[in-house]
């Protein structure tokens, strides 16, 4: 098949026109971005319709509901069972790392369209598609930072009643597509420099000039954007992407007229985001102490109380925290890194006056920060936090609407899971309702990583509430504080330990995951669960595994998965 575009001589006229079709494309580009969004409203207007439908036909009522039970085996309750398991696949990862068949199939789709957009109309003109692939990859930048938006007001997740951590997967998928057209756009214009001779004529000239050194830092910003990347330098993918981010902009401003546009509704958008986020930002002076035994630290903030319902309002939320320069440790190599520093911690507790944060002490500079300020016994160091954040405030009415609700946590993965089961334990004594409905698994390496859990009021305590079982899975040796020699690959500050022993309630062991969820889902085929995680990946992995197989029985779930980490 011969090769379809050429380079040709075109003339006042034809330019014109070739303008107008790019201008009309790249419109056709942006604003089809809507459409999506209709689509989900239209889902999310269907699913309030059926609910309301069932809620009108019979109330929910007691464990095993014999209404529930018969419409299980109506033509409408088999058509729920597959869509819930269509949904369920659609939400598995392709394989280990990929994301989810959801966001490649959607990924597909939406590149598919976008080179339609491309190619359509452009004849045989090869400088044309060459600039449609330019044109279409500028039109997506808005609603590319749009997905990257953290603020509350952000207009995505208004529409969509979502959090930001639900839209980045999304951003970086925008972000793919894009640096994909763009390539196409930089190489084909490269392509045909050298085919016509002209390559040292055209890379001196101005706009060739910012258009190549757009794309280099561009290119950065996707490399800089890779897991792998993300695994060894956060940090460097953190400060790279918001400067090159910032910078690029104005660069492909400057680049041709044709783009001005786009390039100033993302920078409005960009620089929207980061206004709503400083007024979003209050400064508290904390309290910071090490737990004895653990490398977790906790952090108290005291919250004004024109904000502290925000963090009421719903428990497993988070903040970013920044170390403003008055906390930061003097002998800082580079203290000006401290600047582009935002980092989530989840809030463990809400108090009558302050928030209350548990993170684990790590090789990052924030937590290595906080560790040194833990050192200041009088002095009450100045913390900026940023939120709260989280997608708890659209959680379902989880007592009212599912039968039965399984937690699990992994170690610093309770300071999310810990106070949803709080809330919902509540929740449920004040209803009059059955406590046997939820449960909470909570595993950790050694007991002193829930010392922070035992001081916070809580009534019945853990170890006593047999709703909750914790399992240690670092043996007996971790939870003695004695003196006696052990393995060395003990810690030495696991030994160190003077407060209370944690019972592990649950056993000394791994928790058995298909065991447990097996023991949820036995009391009845029309029971409808819930099912809550915050841990390891691996962990999360291997629970949505089993959870799964009970969905492709035709079981009804709501699942959510905190997991961190990358």
């Amino acid at each position: 098949m011969a090769w379809p575009y050429h380079f040709s001589t075109l003339d006042g006229d034809q330019k014109h026109a070739r303008r107008l079709l790019l201008d009309r494309y790249g419109a056709f580009a942006q604003l089809s971005a809507i459409v999506p969004v209709i689509i989900y409203q239209l889902y999310r207007l269907g699913v309030w319709v059926y609910s309301e439908r069932q809620r009108s036909k019979a109330t929910y009522s007691a464990l095993s509901s014999p209404a529930r039970k018969k419409h299980k085996h109506t033509a409408t309750g088999s058509a729920v069972r597959r869509w819930n398991k269509v949904k369920w696949w659609l939400e598995d990862d392709l394989a280990s790392g990929w994301g989810s068949r959801g966001y490649w199939i959607t990924g597909i789709f939406w590149t598919s369209w976008l080179l339609f957009l491309c190619v359509h109309k452009t004849g045989d003109d090869y400088l044309h598609i060459t600039k449609r692939f330019g044109h279409v990859a500028a039109a997506q930048f808005p609603v590319h930072y749009m997905l990257a938006m953290k603020s509350v007001y952000s207009p995505l997740r208004l529409v969509f009643q979502t959090s930001h951590e639900k839209l980045n997967p999304w951003h970086r998928i925008s972000g793919r597509i894009i640096y994909f057209l763009l390539f196409n756009h930089a190489t084909w214009y490269l392509n045909y420099f050298i085919q016509n001779g002209i390559v040292y004529q055209r890379l001196t000239e101005f706009i060739i000039i910012i258009g190549i050194t757009s794309f280099l830092g561009i290119t950065v910003l996707f490399s800089t954007a890779l897991e792998a990347v993300r695994r060894w330098n956060y940090r460097l993918f953190f400060v790279l992407h918001f400067v090159l981010g910032l910078w690029t902009l104005p660069m492909l401003f400057f680049h041709v007229k044709e783009l001005r546009l786009y390039m100033a509704e993302a920078l409005a958008l960009l620089i929207f985001d980061l206004v709503c986020r400083k007024i979003d930002t209050i400064t508290g002076h904390a309290t910071v102490t090490k737990i004895t035994g653990t490398k977790l630290l906790k952090v108290k903030i005291p919250v004004p109380p024109t904000k502290l319902n925000r963090f009421a309002a719903a428990p497993g939320q988070h903040v970013y925290l920044f170390i403003p320069p008055e906390s930061r440790p003097p002998n800082a190599g580079s203290p000006s890194i401290y600047d582009f520093l935002f980092n989530p911690f989840t809030v463990a507790e809400v108090s009558s006056t302050d928030i209350t944060l548990v993170m684990r002490i790590g090789s990052g500079l924030s937590t290595s920060a906080i560790e040194k300020l833990a050192s200041l016994t009088k002095a009450k160091p100045p913390i900026d936090i940023e939120g709260p954040y989280g997608t708890a405030r659209q959680f379902p009415d989880l007592i009212n609407s599912y039968d039965r609700i399984l937690l699990v946590a992994g170690g610093v993965g309770a300071t999310f899971i810990l106070p949803i089961y709080r809330h919902l334990r509540d929740e449920l004594e004040s209803e009059s309702m059955s406590p046997d409905r939820l449960k909470f698994i909570w595993s950790m390496r050694s007991g002193a990583e829930a010392g922070w859990a035992f001081d916070m009021p809580a009534e019945p305590s853990l170890e006593d509430d047999e709703h909750v079982k914790i399992y240690l899975t670092r043996g007996d040796a971790d939870d003695k504080p004695s003196n006696e020699i052990v393995d060395s690959s003990v810690e030495l500050d696991d030994l160190q330990q003077t407060g209370r022993i944690i019972k592990a309630t649950g056993g000394k062991e791994r928790p058995d995951l298909k065991k447990i969820v097996n023991e949820i889902f036995k009391f009845g085929c029309e029971e409808r669960i819930a099912v809550l995680v915050c841990g390891p990946k691996s962990l999360a992995r291997d629970l949505r595994k089993h959870v799964g197989d009970w969905v492709m029985k035709g079981r009804e779930v709501w699942w959510y998965d905190e997991t961190f980490g990358w």
